[in-house]
């Protein structure tokens, strides 16, 4: 093996991390076809990312240090603006609406990846939790009393419920003014 190949296809360590990450990144964009409501082509992209972010972890850490400016990076990106546009937002409004959608899937990846991998892990380490809170005296966290048995719910269910807010806010509502 020459030494020097790896060179021939990526300029440095980086170019292949990024290289790496994006091709983590194509179960989100393979055969994604737009359809005539944006909305639902947004949800249906992010929920694809965060699946895919998921499933391949080491994209997570690659993809935190900003976009690869690689084929399934760039073809979310598109996604996401042509939706956003297609949805009648103004420039300004669609990029910083785009980086609302990407920050909150990529985020919600990272922070439910730890607990993603067994689902015996993640019930007991929410036990775990659920149980710690209901250690607490009651009279000097009466909120965490009441509602503490309910906290971690699906992680599934949570990004649901945020990518429909964020739809609905940022998405429809601006349509509808």
């Amino acid at each position: 093996m020459d030494p020097t190949a790896f060179y021939r296809h990526f300029e440095d360590k980086e170019d292949l991390l990024r290289e790496v990450g994006d091709r983590a990144l194509a179960p989100a964009t393979k055969g994604f076809v737009s359809t005539d409501d944006p909305a639902d082509d947004i949800r249906r992209l992010c929920f694809g990312v965060r699946r895919a972010l998921l499933k391949n972890q080491v994209a997570i850490s690659i993809t935190s240090r900003g976009p690869t400016r690689h084929l399934n990076e760039l073809r979310i990106t598109e996604i996401l603006l042509d939706a956003l546009i297609r949805a009648g937002l103004e420039r300004k409004a669609a990029v910083l609406t785009y980086h609302v959608f990407i920050e909150f899937t990529v985020g919600s990846a990272a922070l439910d990846a730890p607990l993603a991998v067994s689902a015996a892990v993640r019930r007991e380490t929410y036990q775990r939790w659920r149980s710690d809170y209901r250690a607490l005296p009651a009279d000097e966290y009466p909120a965490i009393s009441a509602l503490g048995p309910g906290l971690y719910p699906s992680s599934d269910a949570v990004f649901e419920l945020g990518i429909d807010a964020l739809i609905d806010r940022l998405v429809i509502a601006p349509g509808k003014r």
